[in-house]
């Protein structure tokens, strides 16, 4: 908690505690899948690999700003397959380093 009661931007979220955030609020299984894909294709979630197995590194640190895009992709997930918002981040990050890259 920040001064006064509010909650500082940068305060450390965990797991249970995002799963519950999101709406409707999923398990942490699921909040798990969700990380999966966006830390294969965004870059504000490259801290959510792990270095050494290249796979989802459970001890990256959440915080409130993680909401939005996993929000987001809790939505997608009430319509389509995990699959199918998989392809979706992977579509759009190629579209990004296209852009970026001039093309």
């Amino acid at each position: 908690m920040g001064i006064g009661g509010f909650t500082w931007q940068n305060e450390e979220l965990t797991r249970p505690e995002v799963a519950a955030m999101l709406k409707p609020k999923v398990s942490a299984r699921q909040l798990q899948a969700y990380l999966n894909i966006a830390r294969k294709y965004l870059p504000e979630f490259q801290k959510f690999t792990n270095k050494k197995t290249g796979g989802l590194d459970g001890y990256a640190k959440l915080y409130e700003c993680h909401i939005t895009v996993l929000q987001e992709i809790r939505s997608l997930a009430r319509e389509h397959t995990l699959a199918d918002i998989e392809s979706e981040f992977q579509q759009r990050a190629l579209n990004k380093s296209e852009v970026g890259s001039g093309k």
